[in-house]
């Protein structure tokens, strides 16, 4: 992958790992869009890193992904990145007894 000039979306970039790959990703040039279900960590986010961007996702929520996509093809025809970060995950797979 080339790392820079892209136009990168990633899900769950609101935080954690998700927000370190946007950072990193912006710093190198790229054109970061972040996706995630909490606002005020979107906005903190795109605060510290002029020039992100930053769309409500919950992606549990088919709605919201329908509403993803249509951003994205409207506002950010030049996608040509997607990183898979957000987890929608409630503890399944941890129910020990």
């Amino acid at each position: 992958m080339q790392l820079t000039g892209n136009t990168i979306l990633i899900t769950g970039g609101g935080s954690g790992i998700g927000r370190a790959l946007a950072e990193a990703f912006h710093r190198e040039g790229n054109q970061v869009i972040i996706a995630g279900r909490r606002k005020q960590q979107l906005e903190s986010a795109i605060a510290d890193n002029p020039g992100m961007k930053a769309i409500e996702l919950d992606i549990t929520s088919p709605e919201s992904i329908q509403s993803l996509a249509e951003v994205v093809r409207r506002e950010y025809p030049a996608l040509n990145v997607l990183i898979q970060n957000a987890g929608g995950g409630k503890g399944r797979g941890n129910n020990r007894r």
